[in-house]
């Protein structure tokens, strides 16, 4: 909010007394908490809203622009209990919210929020002038607009889903024909096995009948030459061998079993490695268009990512994300995508404790780094697309 310097002394209020209370600035305490629920101390968020932060949008631009601010973890200046920051001068009253950008009014911080939200617009400032009440005409009007906008989100949701739905239903058909086709391959495999061990006995049975003729054509040889006498006893080597003999040379060479071929193993699920997760995570997230949702989104796990980076070996809190706040629900876990990029990147959800934790000893630096550079670059992508 704009503030008047046309300010005499004689304007100026009567100094505080020496035992009057002096407190913190006051800030939406609300809004606060939203802020602190992503990771954010306490100091640093009160001073993002006392920056004119109207919503978490705005405070995350504040505190990732002052970041690196010399004073920015420097104790808040405690001000007359009852008074605002801005209470060393004549304190205007700001009756409603103004967009920068559009100049529409809004009667307050919530309504003002919702529009950010919904239009990825983040330029607000407070302002004396009074937005004049809807007629009954305005306000069928405008739950008409949101009844429209809802519909369009339900639709988006939907139709994402339809798209999600084909392609884990592509993916169940190519894995059902790869598993057919790794069966009809181990199945002709065994076929060739079962043929050549046929052919090997074939084989063996043709070798030993030669034999045995050859044997028998040296007996009768022998026999014509000695008046139809041998010579002596035949021997194992002899035209009658051992049937024990014949019978365990044949299984040495032709090996049978009546145990039945080994199943097909089932075909495995091919995981993607972290980064091409990361990637796909990041496409589905920004087909997220209505009201600067995907944005929202990728603008938050980049604060989640960079907080873990930059702090997380020095406080754990900011390796933790806890799965029951509402800023989380609405900007990352609602949206598909949100989770699973958390995960790829080492995230572990604890059930516990219900919230994601990055542990040290599993935290990949160079690949969150990796991933924050994405998550930039698509935000960047995305907000130009939109305008």
């Amino acid at each position: 909010m704009a503030e008047d310097t046309d300010v005499t002394m004689a304007d100026a209020p009567p100094p505080a007394p020496q035992d009057e209370e002096l407190v913190l600035p006051m800030v939406d305490e609300k809004l606060l908490e939203d802020v602190k629920s992503m990771g954010f101390p306490e100091l640093r968020a009160r001073k993002a809203l006392m920056a004119g932060s109207k919503n978490v949008e705005s405070a995350l631009d504040w505190l990732l622009s002052h970041e690196n601010d010399g004073d920015i973890d420097e104790p808040i200046k405690k001000v007359p209990k009852g008074q605002t920051l801005a209470s060393s001068g004549p304190v205007q009253v700001a009756k409603s919210i103004k967009c920068v950008e559009t100049g529409r009014l809004f009667r307050n911080a919530m309504e003002a929020q919702a529009y950010a939200e919904r239009t990825g617009r983040t330029q607000f400032e407070e302002t004396t002038e009074v937005k004049k009440p809807l007629t009954e005409e305005g306000k069928k009007q405008k739950v008409a607009e949101l009844k429209a906008l809802a519909a369009q989100r339900r639709a988006e949701r939907e139709g994402l889903e339809k798209v999600e739905d084909i392609d884990r239903e592509k993916k169940r058909r190519e894995q059902g024909q790869e598993s057919i086709k790794t069966k009809e391959q181990l199945a002709k495999a065994q076929r060739l096995r079962e043929i050549d061990r046929i052919k090997r006995e074939k084989a063996a049975e043709k070798k030993e009948r030669e034999r045995l003729r050859a044997e028998i054509a040296k007996d009768k040889a022998e026999r014509r030459a000695r008046g139809g006498r041998l010579a002596g006893k035949l021997g194992v080597d002899g035209y009658n061998p051992s049937i024990d003999q014949n019978d365990d040379r044949r299984n040495d060479a032709c090996p049978t079993t009546d145990e039945p071929a080994p199943a097909p193993a089932p075909p495995k699920k091919i995981d993607l490695p972290p980064p091409e997760q990361v990637d796909k995570a990041i496409g589905t997230i920004q087909k997220y268009k209505t009201a600067g949702d995907g944005g929202t989104c990728l603008k938050t796990l980049g604060a989640y990512l960079r907080n873990a980076i930059n702090k997380g070996d020095q406080d754990e809190k900011y390796r933790k994300i806890p799965l029951d706040n509402a800023a989380f629900k609405k900007r990352v876990s609602g949206l598909v995508g949100g989770i699973a990029l958390l995960k790829a990147v080492g995230f572990v959800k604890d059930e516990t404790h219900l919230e994601l934790t990055l542990a040290v000893r599993d935290s990949n630096k160079a690949l969150l780094e990796e991933t924050l550079a994405k998550l930039e670059k698509a935000h960047a992508a995305y907000v130009a697309g939109a305008c």
